[in-house]
Parts: structure tokens; C-alpha cells; sequence
């Protein structure tokens, strides 16, 4: 639980950073950006800003993600494992997910023959 919580925060970190360079282009982000996020325990720790004593090892600096969440910077949504596309990248995939993603992505297969082509 505590890697991918962490995982969030540095994907949150990321976001604000993106914000501000954005920001200093001229082009402000005054909605929330939203992170497809597919473990609830996770999701539910960052929305409450309850201190939970089971999660009392989480470094306080990795509750910043509750700040950003509270001020309506970063919203985090739940999505199934089944369809969380980042998996492409992420891990080894049976032929049937790798197929639905890709499709997902937009991204077109192409038969390529090196045979007889030059």
C-alpha cells in the first residue's frame, strides 16, 4: 500500500510542477486534474485527512497529496485494474489486454514483411 501511495504523491508533485510551468506561460488550470487511480484503500487515505493509526509509518511529507486534494488542485478516481491502460507500460500483458489498451490508446497495428521489400 505505502509504494503506491507514494507512487501518487510523486505523480501529485509532478502535476503541481506541470501547474506552475503552465502558469508561467500564461495558461492557469483552475480545475481539478484528475488521477486514474486503481487501489481504493489509497484513494480513500488520501480524501480523509483523518490520522489513521495503521497508516502511522507513511512519512508526513507523503500527505501532501491530501493538501492538493483538499484544495481542489488534484482529484483522484477510482478505475479498474481491468482497465487501467498505464499497464501497458507498466508490466508484462496476456495478448487480449496488450490488444485492449493498445486500442485504447489509439495506437494501430501494422503487419510489417521485411520479405521482398527494400
Amino acid at each position: 500500500m505505502e509504494a503506491e501511495y507514494k507512487g501518487a504523491v510523486i505523480a501529485a508533485c509532478e502535476i503541481v510542477w506541470l501547474q506552475k510551468l503552465l502558469s508561467d506561460l500564461g495558461q492557469l488550470v483552475d480545475v481539478p486534474v484528475i488521477i486514474y487511480y486503481d487501489n481504493i484503500s489509497n484513494i480513500l487515505l488520501a480524501n480523509n485527512p483523518i490520522y489513521h493509526a495503521r497508516t502511522q509509518h507513511i512519512e508526513v511529507h507523503y500527505h501532501f497529496i491530501r493538501e492538493k486534494i483538499l484544495a481542489k488542485e488534484i482529484d483522484l478516481i477510482h478505475v479498474s485494474t481491468e482497465n487501467q491502460v498505464v499497464d501497458i507500460f507498466t508490466k508484462a500483458l496476456g495478448t487480449d489486454k496488450l490488444r485492449k489498451f493498445r486500442k485504447m490508446l489509439g495506437v494501430l497495428e501494422v503487419d510489417l514483411s521485411l520479405k521482398g521489400s527494400v
